[in-house]
């Protein structure tokens, strides 16, 4: 056989054991957006998200492990040879020519334990990127009821400016009329110039609170409804208990892919060696020369044998991070319940809350028309009319913070409960 022949033979080979499937695990498609604003403005935000992007980048280079778990071999193939040459002695022209091609191969199980625990990685960065989604929600959340809590100051501001406004101008008429004194319409244009300073404040604040919505949500303004009172998932479909609870599976597959690979892999492998030579001895007819041409085919295997000083440590640390995974799950089942609770107690607070405010600015209006009418009627003077009117702002605002607590209790509530909707 021709060198190059056994050549092209070994390559051939080589080529037919390194082949192997290479399409990675197809990416499951995800779920149509569907709620209230929450849905699209989380979407919007979760797309320019830093740490999302990061997760999807780990979810790929995961899964592009399923390479290695498909292919007919753990590593990768190799070829060599060597050529040696007769240097002194009787064998004259002396030629050996080797050439080998060998592959790692699995070990009993070892593909199928490395498939599951890709696998297993794989499910538990989805968990975790839905786990980042509902943190995303909270921070959109919070930005909503910002901006939503602003545009009330701004909106009871303008209210002020344009009661203020009102008064003053009835105390100008008043004064003409030589019904007050000029007293009553300075304080009643320092409150107005008051009001108005109030409402450029409150009207700044508001736009900085909607832009501030609109650079994390990627543009999206915070207009409409942001999402249903009262909703929530089970607490074994939350996202703060999923992704531990896949961190617990990812770190039992490991092990099991530690107790299939109690070895390092073995190699087999298959050469073709050819020899040439001209042995003669001394004193002899040249002509007399014994000549060799020879070419051999073998197969090889290199089997590694167990040692402790190799699988002990592996298996000690599969063991510690399934031990940790455990603990950090019963830890998030722990804080998902006490959060829960707490946030179900936050909302009947703020309910309770919310009704005593809307008692009190009933009150607080109905006192405010009637020394309204008291003033005009001559019956008060502008300072009871003015402290009456503050009794009455005060009591504007605190209905408003009210109703946005309110809000704010229930979104949290569902944030508590793990509602973030795709």
């Amino acid at each position: 056989m021709s060198n190059g022949l056994m050549i092209r033979l070994l390559v051939a080979c080589l080529l037919l054991l390194g082949s192997g499937p290479t399409d990675a695990k197809p990416k499951p498609k995800p779920k149509a957006a569907a709620g209230f604003v929450i849905a699209r403005h989380l979407t919007s935000a979760v797309d320019i998200d830093a740490q999302s992007a990061a997760l999807e980048a780990q979810r790929r280079a995961i899964g592009a492990r399923y390479h290695t778990a498909d292919s007919i071999s753990p590593g990768s193939p190799y070829i060599s040879s060597a050529r040696r040459s007769n240097a002194g002695g009787n064998l004259h022209g002396e030629r050996e020519t080797e050439i080998e091609a060998s592959m790692p191969v699995w070990l009993p199980g070892q593909s199928q334990a490395l498939r599951e625990t890709v696998d297993a990685g794989v499910v538990e960065i989805d968990e975790r990127l839905a786990l980042r989604r509902l943190e995303v929600a909270a921070l959109v959340r919070d930005a909503w009821w910002r901006a939503q809590r602003a545009a009330r100051e701004a909106a009871i501001a303008r209210s002020r400016l344009s009661t203020a406004r009102d008064i003053e101008a009835d105390m100008s008429r008043r004064e003409t009329l030589g019904e007050s004194a000029h007293q009553d319409t300075l304080l009643a244009q320092n409150e107005t110039l008051a009001a108005a300073s109030e409402v450029a404040q409150a009207e700044a604040a508001s736009k900085a609170a909607r832009a501030a919505y609109a650079v994390l949500t990627n543009g999206v303004a915070p207009d409409g409804e942001l999402e249903p009172v009262g909703r929530g998932v089970a607490i074994d479909d939350h996202p703060a208990l999923r992704a531990p609870l896949a961190a617990v599976s990812r770190a039992e597959s490991q092990l099991r892919l530690v107790d299939a690979s109690f070895i390092e892999n073995p190699e087999i492998g298959v050469f073709g060696r050819h020899e040439q030579n001209r042995e003669y001895e001394f004193g002899k007819n040249p002509a007399d020369l014994s000549r060799t041409d020879s070419t051999t085919l073998g197969f090889r295997i290199k089997i590694p044998l167990p040692t402790p000083g190799r699988n002990e440590p592996r298996r000690a640390e599969a063991e510690a991070d399934l031990v940790k995974s455990r603990a950090e799950y019963e830890r998030a089942r722990r804080i998902v319940a006490a959060e829960i609770a707490a946030a179900r107690t936050a909302v009947a607070a703020a309910q309770r809350n919310a009704a005593i405010s809307a008692r009190r600015l009933a009150v607080a209006s109905e006192q405010f028309e009637l020394e309204r009418k008291s003033f005009q009627l001559g019956e008060a003077n502008a300072v009871d009319l003015y402290r009456v009117r503050q009794s009455y702002l005060d009591a504007q605002r605190a209905q408003a913070t009210g109703l946005v607590d309110l809000r704010v209790a229930q979104s949290r509530l569902n944030q508590a409960q793990g509602y973030a909707p795709d």
